[in-house]
């Protein structure tokens, strides 16, 4: 049995768009759908029972429901518990799977013994922890794309039973200093953090996993011209191009599309948050119902457009560079 969990701060046009790409893209590739849906973001109480209430419908979908958030880790952890599934995929509610094909290959691969898990390599942690991580188990970082010793919590593929060997301990971790760490075979000369999955990642190494790593495709800062010089996600070690993980979506409602000022004071961050506004107004164009809401919404993303000088431009140019990579 396969499942894909999902982790959702309560936004609906970014979990009903990862909805609507699983039933038009990938649907007969898994045998349930389980999300987690922890009101993290604060959406009215309609709005949440609206989103309840259409995905009930689906015989795939199974539903956890938080009316106030829960932290990044637990979900993940109360999944993990709860499904009867033999392999599992984890899934962010900005994590949008948009070709058919790719969900089943990376489930054949760990059914068919090729490998054990199959993910995205990140840092997310310490420079202690990379480099311990690095010498105990010979890993290389010099590859193209992201690298490092831990996997996005996004498009990670594996079985459910080696999750269930680990403490089930998803959220993001300290290593405090002068602690020995048996999985890395290192004691910290100073404090080190991982971020989210970092230290089951950790866990599973130690139990000798097999990794089989594919590409994150985190939506890019400077996607236009990245794509023109086929750099970043369009370069040709970054092929096939079949998902995208956008990037901290989850900040939208209840953060910057409440009235919240983002850092624009480089150009990097100033087109990191056009690339978001391109992804929220997609989202929230392309998933019908909830109306009030979708007011005040696009309300918020005007505001933010306004409040910090963003380039109107470069969002449209983005928005229709990812509808056309979507293909909505």
């Amino acid at each position: 049995m396969r499942s894909v969990f999902v982790s959702s701060c309560s936004d609906p046009f970014l979990l009903m768009f990862v909805y609507k790409l699983f039933k038009e893209r990938f649907y007969d590739e898994v045998d349930e759908l389980m999300v987690n849906v922890n009101n993290h973001v604060g959406v009215p109480q309609n709005v949440v029972s609206e989103i309840l209430s259409r995905l009930s419908q689906d015989k795939k979908v199974s539903i956890i429901y938080h009316p106030r958030g829960i932290g990044n880790g637990v979900p993940i952890t109360e999944m993990t518990l709860i499904s009867k599934a033999d392999n599992i995929m984890l899934l962010e509610d900005d994590g949008f799977i948009f070709e058919s094909g790719i969900v089943n290959q990376c489930f054949q691969n760990i059914e068919s013994d090729l490998t054990d898990a199959v993910g995205s390599p990140r840092f997310s942690c310490g420079n202690e922890v990379a480099e311990a991580s690095k010498i105990k188990y010979g890993l290389d970082y010099s590859a193209y794309g992201d690298q490092g010793p831990n996997f996005w919590p996004c498009f990670f593929f594996c079985k459910r039973k080696d999750l269930l060997k680990t403490d089930l301990n998803f959220a993001s971790y300290t290593w405090q200093q002068g602690v020995y760490s048996k999985e890395l075979n290192h004691t910290f000369k100073e404090i080190n953090h991982g971020d989210t999955f970092v230290w089951v990642c950790v866990q599973l190494r130690a139990l000798g996993l097999r990794f089989h790593n594919i590409p994150q495709h985190h939506a890019d800062v400077y996607e236009i011209e990245s794509k023109e010089k086929k750099e970043m996600n369009w370069h040709p070690s970054q092929q096939p191009f079949k998902w995208l993980h956008g990037g901290s979506l989850s900040a939208g409602w209840g953060g910057y599309l409440s009235g919240r000022i983002p850092d624009v004071s480089n150009e990097s961050a100033k087109q990191e948050m056009e690339t978001r506004c391109a992804l929220w107004t997609l989202c929230s164009d392309y998933i019908f119902g909830f109306d009030d809401f979708r007011d005040q919404y696009k309300k918020g993303i005007e505001l933010l457009i306004n409040n910090a000088n963003l380039d109107r431009v470069r969002i449209k140019q983005k928005y229709s560079l990812y509808r056309e990579l979507m293909r909505v």
